[in-house]
């Protein structure tokens, strides 16, 4: 993205989310845009909408299928967006809505990288202590298969790391023997 880009994603983003806040309608939002997220990460229509083949006409259409979500507010920056001829920044702005929602609650999703998967009791019972260690809270968790690891896991939120894996420590005390 260049700056013109950046900037107009922002000017749609920044007050988008703080409306949001005020009408504490945050986790409903989040919900419904991550939802969003997956539809267009699953058909690529980011890029049928950024695509200068494609109508405004065509566009717009395309865009109007996600006013029936639950929230007014997604539904009225949709509207916003056709209104200004914008609809081919609506993924890029949706993704700088949920990283700043993310930003402001401190609320994250949670990627546990382990050998085999954990039960919802194990996940229930890390929940804590991944709050405390990574200061922040937990939106959800995703767990993640990695037979690399040998055993033990690794918890990614936030750009934050907490390793256990018994690869890591191998890699410690290889590093320790040179």
């Amino acid at each position: 993205m260049d700056k013109r880009s950046d900037a107009i994603i922002e000017k749609y983003a920044a007050p988008f989310v703080q409306i949001v806040l005020e009408k504490n309608q945050q986790r409903d939002v989040f919900r419904e845009l991550s939802q969003i997220k997956g539809i267009f990460e699953e058909t690529h229509l980011a890029d049928f909408l950024s695509h200068i083949g494609v109508s405004q006409a065509e566009k717009s259409k395309v865009l109007r299928l996600f006013q029936t979500c639950d929230s007014v507010l997604v539904n009225n920056l949709i509207e916003v967006l056709i209104t200004n001829g914008r609809e081919d920044f609506f993924y890029p702005i949706l993704l700088d809505i949920l990283k700043k929602i993310e930003k402001e609650t401190n609320e994250f999703e949670v990627t546990i990288h382990s050998v085999e998967g954990l039960s919802e009791e194990q996940k229930a019972r890390l929940i804590p202590v991944i709050e405390k260690k990574m200061n922040l809270k937990v939106r959800s968790i995703k767990g993640n298969l990695d037979r690399s690891l040998i055993g033990g896991f690794a918890i990614t939120a936030n750009h934050k790391i907490i390793d256990t894996s018994i690869k890591r420590q191998l890699k410690a005390v290889k590093e320790k023997l040179k």
